[in-house]
């Protein structure tokens, strides 16, 4: 349900009142033994271990949800759940690194790549069910998200990653007062519970969900500090072997993605972001070992007219790469350059014969051109902000010099 469709005036209806007939078209609601035969002996002693928390939850969170329901709070979690996607980071995340915080940029690259990766593997691993619906009404601006399994909670796993990472900094900051230390720290609050709740109150998650999802969260979290911590002193211009580690790495976990027993998108948001931490890795290593200035310049000494400008051109730079030139350029070069065997045919053909089907179609997967050509699609966006578009503020004479 869009939220559209759910701002109609309504009357709530008794939970015996809902019969549930679109619930196999949903990933995760099959019986049992769809999933027993296509899973290992201990993946699916795992995943009856969890539904046990996800039988039961749809009617109980159906009575919170009733209880909280108004116009208002519709249409505000609706649109509060688009801070969590992943087209608000793409255009959100550079531009910190506009005025100079290219390490907070890294640290988030990190912590976001990570936890949509982990979260994205355990939802295909587990393929366990979203609360349904209904009883539960479906409130979101993203309809495509409802076709994903339900725990972990990626939502909750960013929130929650980004949240730990932003109260870190203003705890270490030591310019900020503690008046804007306590702002900070309530904005940062602010922000996490409005995720949190908002993926209840919206019908998309339930409380296994949620919860699952702030482990992976605070894990990643942790281990970005630790592993920072361990690597203060690697740079990574003294080691030429590091960008074909850093592609091959990623493209390893993606080929090596647990396969979902049903077709579910949200493996492309994995490989979106593994693509951004590969992107950011050997866009680092170029700056190193070109000697090129890539935050000199991105300062707000002369004011915030000039944060301005570059936010524009540099948030334009990435559109145009990301929605003009990317698809093209890439797919070109897979093709053309690199002969790679286009096997988008076969499987649109095999997705065209599923969707004829009533029910939530058997995992099919994407061509492997297509991960490969999405991987470095996103990868180019941190080369862009990074390399792009500092010379870029020179020429238009908006840095700080």
């Amino acid at each position: 349900m869009t939220v559209e469709e759910s701002l109609r005036p309504r009357g709530l209806s008794a939970p015996q009142d809902f019969e549930d007939t679109n619930v196999l078209k949903h990933p995760g609601n099959h019986p049992l033994e769809r999933y027993q035969t296509r899973m290992g002996r201990v993946r699916y002693a795992m995943r009856c271990y969890l539904t046990r928390f996800t039988d039961n939850q749809s009617y109980k969170l159906y009575e919170w949800q009733s209880s909280h329901r108004s116009t208002y709070r519709d249409i505000f979690f609706a649109c509060t759940s688009l801070l969590a996607s992943h087209t608000f980071y793409v255009l959100c995340l550079p531009i910190p690194a506009f005025i100079g915080q290219l390490d907070l940029v890294r640290d988030m690259v990190y912590v976001l790549g990570y936890s949509i990766y982990v979260s994205g593997f355990l939802k295909d691993y587990w393929c366990l069910p979203r609360p349904r619906s209904p009883p539960l009404h479906r409130i979101t601006l993203s309809a495509y998200t409802a076709l994903e399994y339900g725990a972990p909670s990626s939502h909750s796993a960013n929130a929650t990653a980004v949240t730990f990472l932003l109260l870190w900094n203003i705890w270490c900051s030591a310019t900020l007062s503690w008046v804007t230390k306590s702002f900070c720290y309530i904005l940062a609050l602010f922000y996490y519970f409005t995720l949190v709740v908002g993926r209840i109150y919206c019908g998309m998650h339930g409380l296994l969900d949620i919860i699952s999802g702030a482990i992976i969260g605070i894990l990643c979290f942790a281990a970005r500090i630790a592993i920072k911590h361990l690597l203060k002193d690697f740079r990574l211009g003294d080691h030429l072997w590091f960008p074909f580690v850093s592609i091959s790495w990623g493209l390893l976990l993606l080929f090596k993605h647990v396969k979902p027993v049903e077709e579910c998108p949200c493996f492309q948001d994995s490989v979106a972001f593994i693509g951004v931490v590969s992107g950011f890795e050997c866009s680092g290593w170029l700056i190193e070992v070109m000697k090129i200035t890539s935050d000199e310049g991105m300062g707000i000494e002369k004011g915030f007219q000039y944060f301005i400008y570059r936010l524009v051109v540099g948030i334009a730079c990435v559109a145009v790469w990301k929605y003009c030139v990317s698809e093209p350029l890439v797919y070109n070069i897979l093709l053309k350059v690199l002969q790679f065997p286009d096997d988008r045919p076969e499987k649109i053909a095999e997705h065209a014969a599923s969707n004829e089907e009533e029910e939530c179609p058997l995992y099919i997967g994407e061509p492997k051109i297509d991960i490969i050509g999405r991987f470095f699609i996103y990868a180019g966006i941190p080369f862009v902000v990074l390399v792009v578009c500092p010379p870029m503020f020179s020429l238009l004479h908006i840095t700080s010099n």
